[in-house]
């Protein structure tokens, strides 16, 4: 939430990347969050993901967006 209440969308994955990186330190040499995922292969990140889950709980589950776009062999993008 932004101040005042107001909800907050991402735009686009430019502002997801950014938003990671200057928001919590996600390490830009991979390029942010979406094109860590986009680089290892959403399968192979939903696999970790559970992988996680398990050991550590249910925070860890691939997000519902996720595992669509593979099911569709979509990859985050904003062509």
């Amino acid at each position: 939430m932004a101040a005042g209440g107001k909800p907050v969308s991402v735009r686009s994955v430019a502002d997801a990347n950014i938003g990671a990186i200057f928001g919590w330190g996600f390490a830009p040499h991979h390029g942010a969050t979406l094109q860590f995922i986009n680089a290892m292969g959403l399968e192979a990140f939903i696999t970790y993901s559970r992988e996680l889950a398990e050991q550590y709980g249910e925070r860890f589950q691939p997000a519902q967006i996720v595992l669509d776009m593979a099911a569709k062999g979509e990859v985050f993008s904003d062509d």
